[in-house]
């Protein structure tokens, strides 16, 4: 009987003959420090895996979990996530450029200072996140939910916020220029904190 592929092997494999990866399962493997491109994850579940340092680009995932997985600092480009899960996650310093992220859930992830520029954001919810100091830059956030997570310094700058309910984060020092703000929702308070993004001036 063949022995099974480690999950870094099967990803070199894929690489290498131009395939994708289909319903396949890994638990606490490892692909740390791996560069790879062009493949595809099809229906996969990935739990207690490592991703730190990765330089992946175009890639897609498709119908794809990841658990507990660590994905610190990891670089990925061009890449298209649709129906995936991040569930307890560490997403730290991880970085997307040009991504398309359709149909995500972020939940009781660790994702300070994780990254996204130029991304199409459709139906993505993060709940209870850690996403102080994160940086989602010039993208747009169709359906985009921020449920109980921690925006504290989070930069939104070039991201319009209309319609994104911000009432149960704590966005104390929201990086923004002021028009980002247009259209979101946000309580009381906040609004008071927010208000100097608007030439405001608030007295007691």
């Amino acid at each position: 009987m063949p022995q099974r592929k480690t999950m870094r092997e099967a990803i070199a494999e894929a690489c290498l003959q131009e395939e994708d990866i289909t319903k396949a399962e890994y638990d606490g493997e490892s692909a740390e420090g791996l560069e790879f491109s062009g493949i595809g994850f099809h229906g996969c579940r990935f739990s207690g895996c490592r991703f730190e340092n990765c330089r992946a680009e175009n890639l897609y995932f498709e119908d794809t979990v990841f658990e507990a997985c660590n994905f610190s600092n990891a670089s990925l480009a061009g890449c298209c996530l649709r129906r995936v899960k991040f569930l307890n996650c560490k997403l730290m310093g991880t970085s997307f450029s040009e991504p398309i992220l359709d149909t995500l859930e972020v939940a009781d992830c660790s994702c300070r200072f994780f990254a996204v520029s130029n991304g199409k954001l459709r139906r993505v919810v993060f709940s209870g996140c850690d996403l102080s100091e994160a940086v989602l830059q010039e993208c747009s956030l169709n359906g985009t939910e921020f449920r109980d997570c921690c925006l504290r310094k989070a930069d939104f700058l070039h991201t319009p916020l209309k319609g994104i309910d911000l009432t149960t984060d704590e966005i104390a020092g929201l990086v923004v220029s002021g028009p980002e703000l247009r259209g979101a929702k946000v309580t009381m308070l906040q609004a008071s904190d927010l208000a100097r993004y608007l030439g405001l001036i608030v007295q007691d």
